[in-house]
């Protein structure tokens, strides 16, 4: 077994193990050091969403929900990063700037809220 595939087996134990305490816990992408503050990172490898009604990228309701709750209770801001599969860019912003800015939510098997690509700063 790979370390890759070790670290995942791991991963699965934690989280069966949290459950099992009924702790509730989400799994952050990266947590980082910036200009004397600790952020919390989401990141998404994607494609971007077409209009109608806009151009976008965007995450899973609940995961906007947890990251949100968590900032209230800590006061660690989560930065959204995309990778766009298509364009090879990087749209970045945090995420409660991008909850107040124009945004969609799509419905059905897997539903996610989209932010407008002009609310995400573009990493030149």
């Amino acid at each position: 077994m790979g370390i890759t595939l070790e670290g995942i087996e791991g991963e699965q134990k934690l989280f069966e193990f949290l459950r099992s305490k009924n702790v509730d816990f989400f799994q952050a992408d990266a947590i980082g050091f910036n200009k004397d503050k600790y952020e919390i990172y989401e990141v998404k490898h994607q494609e971007r969403f077409r209009p109608p009604p806009f151009e976008g990228h965007g995450l899973p309701p609940n995961q906007i929900k947890k990251r949100l709750e968590f900032q209230r209770k800590t006061g660690m801001r989560c930065v959204l990063v995309i990778f766009d599969k298509e364009t090879q860019e990087i749209f970045y912003n945090y995420l409660d700037n991008l909850e107040k800015g124009e945004l969609i939510d799509t419905h059905g098997k897997k539903p996610r809220r989209i932010y407008k690509l002009s609310c995400f700063i573009k990493n030149d």
